[in-house]
């Protein structure tokens, strides 16, 4: 009985120690990218010029059928940098991997809705993953220098991944759906677990895009 219950007890002990460990991981991964919100900015000012911005993807319609406010938002923020001279050139990349799916071409034809020239834009359809979107920026696109255009907490993942494959990145800030305050908190908590990933993928498995040309 006596061997049981000191089997039980580092059992425990070491479940404790394994989950102090993993939120320790989680904290650490977390302050290290927000740790880039420093290179972000929601005041259209403060931007410094850029020849290129990146454009991150989102879909147009939720799979609820309803439109979505982070596209909205994204769109709105680039279009804004355009007209006020903060950009030249838009590069958008997204997910195009179906047929009937395709974040790329809704997100240029939304620009051009807002006055932005289809001949400032260019359409990355390989933009799987936001790791896809950023390093090939550079590889394929030979961007070096980039306004990352997000929402918050998604910017700084992704300004954290730029840097870490040698691109000066920047961000501004999309806006978020002020109205809907549970799903800002329900993509904040996703973001928790995106920037555990993103860590994860730049420093120890070394993830490189699905297609690199």
């Amino acid at each position: 009985m006596k061997k049981f219950w000191k089997i039980v007890m580092w059992t425990t002990v070491s479940a404790v120690i394994l989950a102090a460990g993993a939120i320790l991981f989680a904290w650490y991964c977390n302050s290290v990218i927000i740790d880039c919100r420093r290179y972000c900015s929601c005041d259209i000012n403060k931007i410094p010029e850029t020849e290129t911005a990146l454009l991150l993807g989102a879909a147009n319609i939720t799979p609820n059928g309803v439109p979505n406010l982070y596209f909205a938002g994204r769109i709105d923020a680039a279009a804004a940098l355009f007209k006020a001279g903060k950009i030249k050139h838009i590069l958008i990349s997204g997910d195009n991997s179906r047929i009937d799916y395709d974040e790329p071409t809704d997100m240029k034809n939304a620009l051009v809705e807002r006055g932005v020239p289809e001949t400032a834009m260019t359409l990355d359809y390989a933009g799987l993953r936001t790791l896809d979107s950023v390093v090939r920026a550079k590889k394929v696109f030979g961007r070096n220098k980039i306004l990352i255009i997000t929402q918050p907490g998604h910017a700084e993942r992704a300004v954290y991944i730029a840097g870490k494959h040698g691109i000066e990145a920047t961000a501004f800030y999309a806006a978020e759906p002020e109205h809907f305050k549970w799903l800002i908190a329900r993509n904040r908590k996703r973001e928790n677990f995106a920037c555990i990933a993103a860590w994860l993928d730049v420093n120890i498995l070394c993830r490189k895009p699905k297609f690199e040309k």
